[in-house]
């Protein structure tokens, strides 16, 4: 016997379903959005660096979560650094390598605050239980205003990462369009990353 059915679009349109779109709601969605930008964009720059044919490199970190993936980012990235900044005397580079994956792990963190929260009349209601303090309540107001510039930050984070291969010399430019990045190194392509494909 079967208890529960399994999911089926209804086909109804938004507008049909909801009505008029409602910018809370819209911004939320903003913040999910810019995050798969983000979370994309560190997948694709370490199938870029490990010099690995591009579906082999998806297969490697498809499973991994974020924090995993910004890891090995970080390992890959701290091994070309070594040796392209001892090359050129510049220590300042691993300085930069760690703000940017500082400033990925806020928009994580920052993305599970307000993703993973209750929301009831503009107020947010966050639990947790860690050992070190026990149960509590955080509370905070939030307005549409404020997930937009959560969203903003998300995807800032996102357009800073995809300049990275630069930096570590594996591109000189990286250019985009709707579904696409590509970069490219004296003027020949070194990959494509597409919407939905594993990239070449």
């Amino acid at each position: 016997m079967k208890y529960f059915e399994d999911f089926t679009s209804s086909g109804n349109s938004f507008g049909e379903r909801v009505g008029q779109p409602d910018e809370f709601d819209a911004a939320m969605g903003r913040i999910a959005l810019g995050f798969s930008y983000l979370e994309d964009t560190t997948r694709n720059v370490i199938v870029l660096l490990s010099g690995a044919h591009p579906e082999i490199g998806h297969i490697m970190v498809a499973e991994l979560s974020f924090r995993q993936k910004l890891d090995v980012l970080g390992s890959m990235v701290r091994q070309r650094v070594h040796s392209s900044f001892a090359a050129c005397n510049d220590p300042g580079g691993e300085g930069y390598v760690d703000e940017l994956l500082s400033l990925c792990h806020r928009a994580e963190e920052l993305r599970n605050t307000y993703l993973h929260s209750s929301y009831e009349g503009g107020e947010r209601a966050k639990l947790s239980a860690k050992a070190r303090h026990g149960l509590r309540i955080q509370r905070e107001h939030v307005d549409s205003g404020l997930l937009l510039d959560v969203a903003d930050y998300i995807v800032y984070a996102g357009m800073e990462l995809e300049g990275l291969p630069i930096l570590v010399e594996v591109a000189d430019r990286v250019s985009g369009g709707p579904g696409f990045v590509s970069y490219s190194k004296s003027g020949s392509i070194v990959a494509t990353f597409k919407f939905g494909s594993a990239g070449g």
